[in-house]
Formats: C-alpha cells, structure tokens, sequence
C-alpha cells in the first residue's frame, strides 16, 4: 500500500478521453502507462482515437488494463444511456477475447457539475449512464470501478466536467485498491 503509484501501475495500462489525460499532465502516471486523448468516445467506434487505444492496449497486453470512457458520449448519444451501452460492450467484448490474460476495469463517468446540467440535461443522465455500465460489467464479468464519491465540488475545473490536479491521487489510489495493485 505505501508503494508509490507509479511503482503500483508498472504493469498496468489506463485509456480514456482528456479527463484521463490529467493521470500523466499531473504528473500522477506516466504517460507510458496511460493513452488518452481529449474529445475521445466509444460511441464512435470508427474513431481512430478509440482505435488506437485499443491497439496499444493489445501491443502491450498489461496484466490490468483500465479504461476511462463515457464523458464525450454523454453528448455524442443525446443522453441515451442504451446507445452508449451497445457501443461500449463490443469493445469488453474484444479486449476480453483478445487479452485473455489482462483483468479489465472500467471506470465510471465522473459526475458533472451542477453548473453543467443546468446548461444541458444530458448530463444529468450520467447516474443512468453508470448504472447500465456497471450492469454491463457483470454482463461481461469485467469489474466496475465506481468513482463518483471521490468526486468534490473543489475538483471540478472551471468547465465542471474535468478535474483539478487534487482528484487524480485519489482516483490512481482507488483504482490501484479495486484491482488490488
């Protein structure tokens, strides 16, 4: 438990969009552990940023691979929790048939500010969002990492969907207890 999270996630591997990036900008990771990229969705599976993701995660075959989805879907399927569920389970299902050795975990969609839901009710759909994540979890028999309490108001970044440099120690810790780093 007192190893640092750099030591903890050597053989580990985290993809996401640009709230992800925040692992390595901040310092918390580093970047070889982590590929992510701002505006990146599993909605748009065609995405050649997914794409790439999901080939690095294959290349590197990590013991833990997790991954970080879901904030640009939110807007990219107009709130509908269903649609991103069907898009997001043919990628557990790949990475599983083609990892089999890798324990995968999926991380939950931050919640949203306040400020954010009251400019697009979208977003207020993300407790749904998880809830069918988490169901597809163990649909998939892949573990659910549910971070929505580690989320503080002090967090939010003045666009209220990234986090501040204070949320990632928090997040790398929780991930590392959940997959048992």
């Amino acid at each position: 438990k007192n190893r640092p999270a750099k030591e903890k996630f050597a053989n580990a591997f985290v993809i996401g969009d640009s709230i992800t990036q925040g692992l390595y900008e901040y310092g918390v990771l580093d970047q070889v552990n982590v590929m992510a990229d701002r505006g990146t969705e599993v909605s748009e599976v065609s995405s050649e940023k997914i794409q790439e993701h999901i080939a690095k995660a294959k290349e590197l075959k990590p013991q833990a691979l997790f991954l970080a989805y879901g904030m640009n879907d939110v807007e990219a399927v107009r709130g509908d929790a269903d649609a991103f569920i069907k898009a997001y389970r043919p990628i557990i299902e790949d990475l599983k048939k083609t990892l089999p050795d890798t324990k995968i975990y999926i991380n939950s969609i931050l919640p949203a500010a306040e400020s954010v839901i009251s400019q697009n009710e979208w977003y207020g759909n993300i407790p749904e969002f998880n809830q069918k994540l988490e169901e597809l979890c163990e649909e998939e028999r892949v573990t659910f990492i549910d971070n929505t309490s580690l989320v503080k108001d002090e967090y939010y970044a003045d666009d209220g969907i990234h986090m501040a440099p204070d949320y990632y120690t928090g997040w790398v810790d929780h991930m590392a207890e959940v997959a048992e780093l």
